[in-house]
Formats: structure tokens, C-alpha cells, sequence
């Protein structure tokens, strides 16, 4: 069961209730929700589209303008690009700090995709595990007892100088909350784990489904980009996971296909 807001710890199944009472809160305030560029809902669609036409060039994605997240928290001590129509939000409770960045709503409005990252303190700060896998395991334990729980994909490699590990998995929720109403909407979420000094941070991604590969590349774009700012940049050591070059982050029929009746 869900900790009701304000929970006193911040762990995995909190960000989920964190990301809902942010939503209430926006609709409390009459906050706009967040947009973006309307030509990259569908970037498959489009890149398609393009081929059929013959196009020379095809882009990699919708040009949008990016903006840099920094913070003045000292445990968001990092920074990364963003899609910068998205909005932002940190948080920091009880030694876990974060930050969301909420992307557009799901054409049934009951959803916004989110990017997020999440730091808490390891074994040697009183933190709860030791090692990345048992972070990842945890993770896991928690998402198997969601409806239509699948684990699509998990890559180990090295990120900003250490192991991380990466890992996808889908499922379904009953969305709108507590609406009598609410429909089973299928979501896909992925996140990276890795552990720098005594902490462990997940950079994370999570929309519905129909929405998650025409905005994977602003997730890419926010890892490819992420490093911490005490480093210098000749210093950052980096080797690609499954979210740099993933061969299905736009699911593309082969060119003419059409589905047979």
C-alpha cells in the first residue's frame, strides 16, 4: 500500500505518490500543464512518414530547445539537459533528494512522463543497501506485484566512471486514480542505477506506452548530457548502456508494410 503524502521516507513506490501530489497540487494552483512541441508526439509516425516520401535525410529527433537543471541543493550536485518547455520540481526529505521533470499528458489526460532522478544514501551513510544489484533487486520486488509486471530489458555497462546497471520493465495501472472510471494503461518505465561515492542515484524515465518511444530520446538526451559538476569534463569516463543504443527506441515498420486484414 502507498504511504499517504507527506511520507516520512523517500524510496521507489514514494515517487510514484510524489509525482501524483505534485498533479494535484499544479490542478490546485491552476499551474498549465506541462507541453511540448506538438510534432514530436509521434516522432515514429513522423520519421515514417518521411521515408515513404523519400526523404534524403531523416531525422533522429524533434528539435526542441533544452535547458540545463542545476540546483543549489548539495545533494543534487549533478546537472543534465532537458526539454525546456518541461517543468521541474525537486524534492529532499529525510536524506533522499530528487528531481522530476514532468513532460506532456497522455492523450487521455491522466498522466504526465516524467524524468527523474533520485539520490539516497548507501550502507556506509545508514542507507539502507550496499550494492547496486541489491538496489536493482529491490526495485524489482517491489514493480512484480503490479498488474501485467514484465521485465523487457536489463544491460549492465559503466556510467560517469562507475558500474551502473540499466533496466526496463512494463506494466499496467488503473488510470485516473481513485476514478471510478479509471482504465488499465499500459506503462513502461526505465532507469539506470549506479553508485557514486556513498550514495546511489537512478536516473529514471517513465510514460505510457503509446507515448514512451517518441520521447525516449529527451531520456538519452538528459543521460548523454548528465555529469557531475565538481568533475571536469576531460575526467568523465563513459560507456554506452541499453538507453544510448537501444535498437528498438523507435519501433519502425519496414518501409510499405501494412497490416493485413
Amino acid at each position: 500500500m502507498s504511504t499517504p503524502y507527506p511520507f516520512d521516507i523517500i524510496d521507489d513506490s514514494e515517487l510514484r505518490d510524489l509525482r501524483v501530489e505534485w498533479e494535484r497540487r499544479r490542478r490546485a494552483l491552476g499551474i498549465p500543464e506541462p507541453r511540448t512541441d506538438l510534432a514530436a508526439i509521434d516522432l515514429g509516425v513522423q520519421r515514417r512518414r518521411l521515408q515513404q516520401k523519400g526523404e534524403a535525410s531523416i531525422p533522429r529527433k524533434v528539435g526542441q530547445q533544452r535547458t540545463a537543471f542545476t540546483s543549489t541543493n548539495p545533494r543534487l550536485d549533478f546537472k543534465f539537459l532537458y526539454p525546456g518547455a518541461w517543468q521541474v520540481r525537486e524534492f529532499d526529505q529525510e536524506g533522499h533528494s530528487g528531481v522530476f521533470v514532468l513532460g506532456p499528458r497522455n492523450r487521455g489526460d491522466t498522466f504526465s512522463l516524467t524524468i527523474t532522478v533520485h539520490v539516497f544514501p548507501a550502507w556506509e551513510r545508514k542507507g539502507k543497501f550496499a550494492t547496486v544489484a541489491e538496489v536493482v533487486e529491490d526495485y524489482l520486488r517491489k514493480n512484480r506485484q503490479l498488474s501485467d509486471f514484465r521485465e523487457i530489458s536489463r544491460a549492465r555497462g559503466t556510467f560517469v566512471g562507475v558500474d551502473a546497471v540499466e533496466i526496463e520493465i512494463g506494466y499496467t495501472m488503473l488510470l485516473p486514480l481513485n476514478n471510478l472510471n479509471a482504465k488499465e494503461t499500459p506503462i513502461i518505465e526505465r532507469k539506470i542505477v549506479f553508485k557514486k561515492g556513498p550514495q546511489f542515484y537512478e536516473l529514471a524515465y517513465a510514460a505510457v506506452a503509446e507515448d514512451y518511444y517518441a520521447y525516449l530520446e529527451s531520456f538519452r538526451d538528459a543521460v548523454s548530457t548528465f555529469k557531475f559538476r565538481r568533475e571536469r569534463e576531460e575526467a568523465r569516463v563513459f560507456q554506452p548502456l541499453v538507453t544510448l543504443t537501444p535498437t528498438y527506441a523507435v519501433r519502425e515498420k519496414p518501409e510499405g508494410y501494412e497490416t493485413e486484414s
